[in-house]
């Protein structure tokens, strides 16, 4: 992920270690979620919560509360 453009990630030559980890760490969980909501995740760009997550402004409980929740709102439920 090369930078953070408002809600979204562009690359990851830029991110520290920790970033990488959040990032892998956000994937995994948001392709969970995406499952489990039937959303069509496509990037994590396409979650803000997913995007905060990588650089730290949410821990992983409020992850997986933010990403359903923007999941189910995108996908009509």
């Amino acid at each position: 992920m090369e930078r953070q453009s408002g809600g979204y990630l562009i690359g990851t030559e830029h991110l520290s270690p920790e970033e990488r980890y959040r990032e892998r760490r956000a994937r995994q969980i948001c392709e969970q979620v995406s499952k489990e909501v039937d959303f069509d995740l496509d990037s994590l760009g396409q979650v803000n919560a997913c995007v905060q997550f990588v650089y730290g402004h949410l821990d992983e409980a409020e992850l997986w509360e933010r990403a359903r929740a923007e999941m189910e709102q995108g996908a009509g439920l």
